[in-house]
């Protein structure tokens, strides 16, 4: 059974050096601070990625095992993949194993208890990847893990998989909408993600139309702004060889300490100004 996820291109490359960059900037930053840190995957898949010109590279669970954490966790859901990252992990990592805890679960249900540990009073802080595999990212998940007020957040949000769930005009199946609903926190979002359509049916009459990529990425980081203390407005919309839009790549930071703001801050918006 070939337990290899192959999928992406440019696209692909680009979120993994943009969190791998981060996790370098961070651990730097905060290498001579009395701080424990901590690195969540919670989408953290088979270890590598095969893209579709053939290319093998390491996916974001291994990339961060070169940056010293004092504990990795890694969630994946499916069991194959589980298996084969635990697999990888135990062959080249074995001297890392102490520190490191392999989950096969959903991360909605594995971080819904997230708050509940004392992270910022027990001396913890740390990062988050959400690289969720179409609309399966509950934004409950996000409320949890702002209120832990000690991780950075690096969200890949399904763009492209939202958007093909919305039609242009019309009606929404229900299914959809509670999906919908799911991925954005709320049925708010009914009232952001259309408008009032400049043209006019052949009856003279107004009808409601999606908004554009650009306002559904500004609506998004609006969301963030409402959950996070610190979101950067510089949130990267990944494209596909077509240049269609497929992901928007976001940071937010649970820590509303100023000094916290600001270093984040810093470390996000450069590293998504220059994707």
């Amino acid at each position: 059974m070939n337990t290899e996820q192959k999928f992406g291109g440019l696209w692909t490359v680009q979120k993994l050096d943009a969190v791998e960059k981060y996790l370098q900037f961070y651990t730097t930053a905060l290498k001579r601070k009395a701080f424990k840190l901590c690195y969540i995957d919670a989408f953290s898949g088979s270890g590598n990625v095969t893209l579709r010109n053939g290319l093998v590279i390491d996916g974001s669970a291994l990339r961060a095992l070169k940056y010293p954490f004092d504990v990795y966790y890694f969630f994946e859901k499916n069991e194959n993949y589980f298996k084969a990252l635990s697999d990888k992990i135990k062959t080249s990592y074995l001297e890392m194993l102490p520190k490191i805890k392999i989950v096969n679960g959903d991360c909605n249900d594995l971080l819904q208890n997230i708050d509940k540990k004392s992270w910022i009073g027990e001396g913890w802080r740390g990062v988050i990847f959400l690289d969720p595999f179409a609309m399966e990212l509950s934004w409950s998940c996000l409320e949890k893990i702002s209120k832990t007020q000690a991780f950075d957040v690096w969200y890949l949000f399904p763009l492209s998989a939202v958007n093909r769930n919305l039609p242009k005009s019309g009606e929404i199946h229900q299914s959809n909408e509670n999906i919908l609903t799911k991925v954005f926190g709320s049925d708010d979002w009914k009232e952001h993600i259309y408008k009032e359509s400049m043209q006019m049916t052949l009856m003279d009459e107004a009808y409601m139309e999606k908004v554009t990529i650009e306002e559904m990425k500004q609506y998004i980081i609006k969301l963030l702004n409402k959950t996070f203390p610190t979101v950067s407005p510089n949130s990267a919309i990944l494209r596909n060889d077509k240049n269609s839009p497929l992901f928007l790549l976001c940071f937010a930071g649970s820590n509303p300490n100023p000094t916290a703001h600001d270093l984040s801050l810093r470390g996000a918006n450069y590293i998504l100004k220059h994707i």
